[in-house]
């Protein structure tokens, strides 16, 4: 892999990431009241919550985006901590939807356009209106989209020579350890700040046929808990409501990761040929799901102690306003 192709595979992340943000701004003015009414709103059932919070991100296309809201919800005193609980575990649920709408785009007939220079010539004729914010949003979201694509076919051409590259294979080799996997998926996505960019980018490295199984969960379960950097960076200034809903969204990933890796080094124990499966980018996005949903399984049922525990380390006025 030679200097040119590291360059290529930076600016096809850089339009990844900007169309995902694109994306998010569209879809925010089209719903961004909505949104937020539909959160206050929500059903005081747990469940409900979690399948509000799941189609949400589903429809946005970013858990960190939907996180944000909840975490300006809860500052506010508009969200409960019961439905913030549903709703953050909804959200990590929702935005597995982005690794399985890449895997169709990644293996579609019509991804061929996004190969070409063309859609990144339309995107810099566009670029001038999009940065003054002056367009209807449904241009947002169909650059937004552009980008995506674009930037997702590009990474996957970026990264084709890592299949005969040496240095990769060491480095791969280097991640075998499902610890310094879950280092790797946590400092990279805290750096990106977008789980979507980072679970686009492993998906876009499958193509290569280098990646197992045994390799790309941890990776999966550092990402989860990398994307919290989001939520905790907009719960600095804000008060103690926001501030623990930032980090229910991180003791949300964390526990998954604690759920999921004993199995893992189960597996590799008893069971280690299942690890040497290679991973498509179909298997990511199901590795990535259920992950959540493992995530998911064990949250919700102690989420009554964990907002007990976070009530009583708190002070008297927070604690009457979590009742």
């Amino acid at each position: 892999m030679e200097w040119s192709d590291l360059l290529a595979l930076a600016g096809a992340v850089a339009v990844f990431l900007f169309g995902m943000e694109l994306l998010c701004t569209g879809l925010g003015a089209l719903s961004r009241d909505r949104l937020r009414r539909c959160l206050m709103q929500a059903a005081p059932s747990v469940w409900r919550a979690t399948a509000l919070g799941a189609a949400v991100t589903a429809l946005v296309q970013s858990s960190s985006a939907v996180t944000v809201v909840l975490v300006g919800l809860a500052a506010s005193g508009a969200l409960m901590p019961e439905q913030a609980a549903g709703m953050i575990a909804g959200a990590n649920i929702g935005t597995c939807t982005t690794a399985f709408f890449i895997h169709i785009g990644l293996h579609a007939g019509w991804m061929g356009v996004f190969h070409s220079s063309w859609p990144l010539l339309l995107l810099a004729v566009l670029l001038p209106a999009l940065l003054r914010r002056r367009c209807h949003p449904a241009l947002f979201i169909g650059a937004g989209l552009t980008a995506l694509m674009s930037g997702m076919a590009h990474m996957q051409d970026a990264l084709a020579p890592l299949s005969g590259s040496p240095l990769f294979a060491r480095l791969l080799a280097q991640c075998v350890s499902p610890l310094s996997g879950l280092l790797a998926g946590t400092i990279v996505t805290a750096v990106l700040q977008s789980s979507s960019a980072c679970i686009a980018l492993l998906q876009a490295v499958s193509a290569s046929g280098m990646l197992s199984l045994g390799s790309v969960v941890p990776i999966i379960l550092g990402q989860n808990i990398g994307t919290c950097v989001t939520a905790l960076l907009a719960s600095l200034r804000a008060g103690r409501a926001a501030r623990q809903t930032a980090f229910l969204h991180l003791l949300f990933n964390v526990i998954g990761a604690a759920v999921v890796f004993p199995v893992l080094l189960l597996i590799r124990q008893f069971c280690p040929a299942w690890l040497t499966v290679p991973a498509d980018s179909a298997a990511i996005a199901w590795v990535h799901l259920a992950c959540n949903l493992a995530a998911a399984g064990v949250f919700l049922p102690l989420r009554r102690v964990i907002l007990a525990r976070m009530t009583q380390n708190s002070p008297p006025q927070t604690r009457e306003a979590a009742v």
